[in-house]
């Protein structure tokens, strides 16, 4: 972690961190958003609240793609221990969160402009997804609060919220994973049956739209792990949304309707 607590100090030197943010903290958060959630500097800017009154939450991001309220906190640590305080902080903002209108009242101006857009995005069930940000790693007491913290909160029904600590060594693997920006590239042949496939042209493209069973989608070298979605194809929302709860609801009211899918894809193959 060495490495890479130096790489921070070094990028928060630079004059985009120094001349936008106040402290060490601030231009922490802001390497965060930058580096790990790919905000641009603009949305950094937007995102952070970190202040006086800023109740325990230090930024804020709504993902609309992926349907999810980040409330996040840094601390920005020289030591390598991280006693439980900065998760009690992070479950005091969730019950705060609970009455956002009150929170409004006393927040900074920076938190209330954000509240109100996190309170349109629970109308719309998104998911609450709190991060702990720390260049240190949790004491052993603190881990057990974590688990203490992590069970009631899925114990929550709505909305749907999880806590998550990105601590030293898993900000070196979130690091790592921001590095390789060229996805690695993915092969699989696919056998097609007869009158189960369409093959045409579009745009000087040759492009295949065919029929393939589920069990051989799973296949694919790239669906479990992840890794054929890098290049930001759509994943699922999860259950938390209207549309998916809808869909649910169908599957499990009209079975004989709705026992069987079809997984439609399509392969684009320029000309030589």
């Amino acid at each position: 972690m060495n490495t890479l607590l130096e790489q921070i100090q070094r990028d928060i030197g630079q004059n985009y961190y120094a001349d936008n943010f106040s402290n060490d903290g601030q231009r922490f958060l802001a390497w965060y958003l930058r580096n790990i959630h790919l905000r641009t500097p603009i949305q950094t800017r937007d995102d952070i609240t970190d202040g006086a009154n800023d109740k325990g939450i230090d930024a804020i991001i709504i993902d609309d793609e992926k349907r999810q309220v980040f409330v996040i906190q840094g601390k920005f640590f020289s030591s390598s221990s991280v006693d439980h305080e900065p998760l009690h902080e992070i479950l005091g903002a969730w019950h705060q969160i609970q009455n956002i209108h009150s929170l409004q009242a006393n927040a900074n101006s920076l938190l209330q402009v954000k509240l109100e857009a996190v309170a349109e995005a629970l109308r719309e069930d998104y998911e609450i997804v709190f991060e702990l940000v720390t260049t240190g790693v949790l004491s052993n007491p603190a881990q057990d609060d974590l688990k203490v913290f992590q069970e009631q909160m899925s114990e929550v029904e709505h909305p749907s919220v999880s806590l998550t600590v990105v601590d030293a060594p898993m900000l070196q693997v979130r690091w790592d994973e921001a590095l390789n920006h060229d996805p690695e590239q993915l092969s699989h042949t696919f056998t097609l049956s007869p009158g189960h496939y369409l093959s045409l042209e579009v745009a000087r493209f040759r492009t295949v739209l065919a029929a393939i069973p589920l069990a051989d989608c799973l296949q694919i070298p790239g669906i479990r792990s992840g890794a054929v979605f890098r290049r930001n194809v759509r994943q699922s929302l999860g259950l938390t949304n209207k549309v998916n709860k809808g869909l649910k609801q169908t599957i499990n009211s009209e079975a004989p309707n709705s026992s069987s899918c079809i997984i439609m894809a399509s392969r684009h193959c320029a000309r030589a």
